[in-house]
C-alpha cells in the first residue's frame, strides 16, 4: 500500500472501532513499512532499548533492510517469537517481580501489534479507565476524585498475584475476535503469547 493509503486506512481505526465494526487488513498494514519506524522510535526511547533478550539481537542497527526482513518473514508465515529472558526486578520488603527481555526483533513486531490495537481500543475505553493509556496516570485518576468526591469513608485496595502470569490466552484471545476479524494478525498475537521464557538457561512455557 502507498504511505497516504496506509496512514489513512490507520487513522480510520479508531471510527471503525466506535462503530462497532470488526477490522480487518492488520496483518496487510504490518506489511507496510511505514508503520515500523514510529515503532522503532517508540521503543528506542526506552531505558532497556538496547538490552539483550536471549540472542544477541538489540535494537541497535535500525534499517530498512532490518525492517524489510521482517515483513518478509512475516508474508511468508515464516517469523517466529523467540522464548523472552526473565529476570527478577527486586521489589519492596525483599521480594522481585519477573520481567521477561524480548529480542530486538520481537520488541519491533510487538510495538507495531501495540499501536494497532491501541488505535482500535483507546476509543472506546471507559474514560474512568487510567492504567497503562497514552496521557493517562496516577495522577489524571486523582484529579476527577478532587472535582467529585465530597468525602471518603473507606477505600479498598484491590491486587491480583501473579495476574498477568495467569490470564486464559483462550478467553483473551476469543475477546480479541470480538473487534478483530483477520486470522492472521490474531495468530500472530497467539505466538507472542506462546513464546515462553528462558530463566536461568532453562526454557519454561507460557
Amino acid at each position: 500500500m502507498l504511505p497516504a493509503t496506509v496512514n489513512k486506512r490507520v487513522e480510520a481505526l479508531g471510527s471503525l472501532s466506535r462503530q462497532g465494526k470488526r477490522i480487518n487488513g492488520l496483518y496487510r498494514l504490518m506489511e507496510s513499512p511505514d508503520v515500523w519506524g514510529s515503532a522503532y522510535a517508540k521503543v528506542y526511547a526506552n531505558a532497556g532499548a538496547t538490552t539483550k533478550g536471549v540472542d544477541s539481537v538489540t535494537l541497535d542497527g535500525f534499517s530498512i533492510q532490518r525492517i524489510e526482513k521482517i515483513i518478509t518473514l512475516l508474508k511468508e508465515h515464516r517469523y517466529h517469537f523467540k522464548p523472552v529472558r526473565r529476570v527478577s526486578i527486586p521489589k519492596a520488603h525483599g521480594k522481585s517481580r519477573p520481567l521477561g527481555v524480548p529480542s530486538g526483533d520481537d520488541k519491533l513486531v510487538q510495538e507495531v501489534v501495540r499501536a494497532l490495537l491501541e488505535r482500535i481500543y483507546e476509543p472506546v475505553f471507559s474514560d474512568a479507565s487510567h492504567g497503562f493509556r497514552p496521557q493517562r496516570s496516577c495522577h489524571t485518576a486523582l484529579s476527577p476524585m478532587q472535582r467529585n468526591w465530597a468525602g471518603v469513608v473507606w477505600l479498598v485496595d484491590l491486587d491480583i498475584q501473579s495476574f498477568y502470569d495467569r490470564i486464559d490466552h483462550d478467553v483473551l484471545l476469543t475477546l480479541l475476535e470480538r473487534k478483530i476479524d483477520d486470522s492472521r494478525f490474531i495468530k500472530l498475537i497467539k505466538a507472542m503469547l506462546k513464546a515462553g521464557y528462558v530463566e536461568d538457561w532453562v526454557f519454561h512455557r507460557t
